[in-house]
């Protein structure tokens, strides 16, 4: 099993640590990478044409990519607006 995981919810695509979450799932909450506490609905489990709908938590990414020991030239730095 894949220890983080995407999911939508809330209007972003956020990162999750399926071993202190474990499987995401509509109406409960859980708490993101980013430190976020999201509740994702049904439609947050529907995707289209394999692509998701709404844009990436760039701070989950960021986080992933450390957690998981990715080489520094590739965590890329977080954007100012977020």
């Amino acid at each position: 099993m894949q220890r983080f995981r995407w999911q939508q919810a809330e209007g972003r695509r956020h990162a999750y640590d399926a071993e202190a979450v474990g499987t995401a799932h509509p109406g409960i909450a859980f708490t993101t990478l980013c430190g976020v506490e999201v509740t994702p609905a049904r439609r947050d489990f529907v995707e289209l044409d394999g692509r998701w709908h709404d844009p990436t938590c760039w701070h989950c990414d960021h986080e992933w990519r450390v957690r998981d020991d990715f080489p520094p030239c590739d965590i890329p730095r977080l954007p100012e607006n977020t």
